[in-house]
C-alpha cells in the first residue's frame, strides 16, 4: 500500500523521469489527487497565481490555494496593517503595527504548505505592464478601486491571462470571472452508466462591458439585487476615492444612499431594489462571508487551471443576510 498504492489508483507510474511532483507530495495531496486526478494536480504544481490585494477575502484565496499546490503566490498589497486588527485577515495577527499586510502575513501563509513559493511584490499595481502578468497562469485582484480592477482586467486580457476578482462588504460579496475563451472537460455519464469526457467552449467578456450593460438592454430586471448593490459599491469608492469609514457610519450611509440613487437611474432600473436596510449591512469584513466568497474564487481558479469542472460563467453574487449564493451570466 502506501505511496505506490496511491501511485496505481491516481493512474501514474514509478518512473520519476515522467513526473515532476515528488513521492512527498503524492503523500501530501493524496486526497486531491484521488478527487480530480494526477493530471490536474500536475497542473497545479506547475502554476504560477498572482493575488493582488490581501483583505480578509484575499486571505481566504490565498489559503484555498496554498493548500492546494500551486507552485508559487505572488502577492501585492502594501497596505499598513492598521491598529485595530481586521478579525477576517487570520494571517496578519502578531505583526508589527503598520507593517504592510503582505509581508506581514509571508510568514503565517508560507506555514501552511512550504512546498508552495510565496512572493511578495512590493510594487504598486499601477506600476505594472502587460508583460507582467505574462508570467502568471491566473491573476485574482481585489480590495481595489474599479479603475484598477478594469485596467488589469485589460492588460491580462492582451496576454491572454485570466482574471478573476471580488469583494465584500458586511453581509454581501461577489466575484468575477474573465476566463477570455475557456475549453475545459466535463464528466458525462452516458445510458450505461460509463463515464465520459465532454470538452466543452465558453466565451467570456472583460468586467468593463459586463458592468456597461443596462436593464432593459441586455441586463435581465429581475437581476439580482447584490449585483446592484456592487456597482452601488465600486462607485461609491471611485467617486470618493476610499472605502467605507464605519466610525461615521450614519454620515457615510447618507451618502451611500445618494450614490445608489445615481447608479441605479445609470443602469436603468426603475425601483429601488438597494434598500435603506441593506445599505446598513455593508460596513466592515465579515470573516463568515469572505469564508464563502474566498472558497468559491479559489475554487473557481482551480477549475480555470486544471480545466476541469462547469465554471461560473461569469458572476457569483452572495447574500449573506438569506445565506444564498446565486450566478449570473452577463456576457457581451
Amino acid at each position: 500500500m502506501g505511496i505506490k498504492r496511491d501511485r496505481e489508483i491516481a493512474g501514474m507510474s514509478n518512473d520519476h523521469e515522467s513526473y515532476t511532483i515528488t513521492d512527498d507530495e503524492v503523500a501530501l495531496y493524496d486526497r486531491q489527487i484521488r478527487l480530480w486526478g494526477f493530471d490536474c494536480q500536475k497542473r497545479l504544481r506547475d502554476s504560477k497565481i498572482l493575488v493582488i490585494g490581501l483583505n480578509g477575502l484575499g486571505a481566504e484565496v490565498v489559503k484555498n490555494l496554498a493548500l492546494s499546490g500551486v507552485k508559487s503566490i505572488t502577492i501585492m498589497d502594501e497596505t499598513p496593517v492598521p491598529v485595530a486588527f481586521s478579525c477576517s485577515q487570520f494571517f496578519i495577527s502578531g505583526c508589527e503595527i503598520n507593517q504592510g499586510r503582505a509581508m506581514a502575513s509571508k510568514a503565517a501563509i508560507q506555514e501552511l504548505n512550504p512546498n508552495v513559493e510565496i512572493i511578495i511584490d512590493s510594487e504598486h499595481v499601477t506600476s505594472k505592464a502587460a508583460c507582467f502578468y505574462a508570467g502568471f497562469n491566473a491573476v485574482f485582484a481585489t480590495d481595489c478601486p474599479l479603475s484598477i480592477l478594469i485596467r488589469v482586467n485589460k492588460l491580462c486580457t492582451l496576454k491572454n491571462i485570466p482574471f478573476y476578482c471580488g469583494d465584500t462588504w458586511g453581509f454581501y460579496g461577489y466575484g468575477f470571472l474573465d476566463l477570455l475563451k475557456h475549453n475545459y472537460s466535463r464528466v458525462h455519464i452516458t445510458k450505461k452508466e460509463q463515464e465520459t469526457l465532454v470538452n466543452i467552449n465558453l466565451d467570456y467578456c472583460p468586467l468593463g462591458p459586463a458592468l456597461g450593460v443596462k436593464i432593459g438592454a441586455g441586463l435581465n430586471r429581475k437581476i439580482n439585487k447584490v449585483y446592484l448593490l456592487m456597482n452601488v459599491m465600486n462607485n461609491f469608492r471611485e467617486m470618493n476615492n476610499r472605502c467605507l469609514n464605519p466610525e461615521n457610519r450614519e454620515a457615510e450611509i447618507e451618502e451611500l444612499k445618494s450614490v445608489r440613487n445615481f447608479t441605479l437611474q445609470n443602469l436603468g432600473c426603475q425601483e429601488n431594489k438597494v434598500s435603506d436596510e441593506m445599505l446598513g449591512c455593508v460596513f466592515g469584513e465579515l470573516s463568515p462571508v469572505c469564508a464563502v466568497v474566498g472558497g468559491v474564487m479559489a475554487n473557481e481558479i482551480i477549475k480555470g487551471i486544471t480545466r476541469r469542472g462547469d465554471p461560473i460563467h461569469n458572476f457569483f453574487l452572495f447574500d449573506g443576510e438569506t445565506c444564498t449564493g446565486a450566478t449570473e451570466a452577463i456576457i457581451v
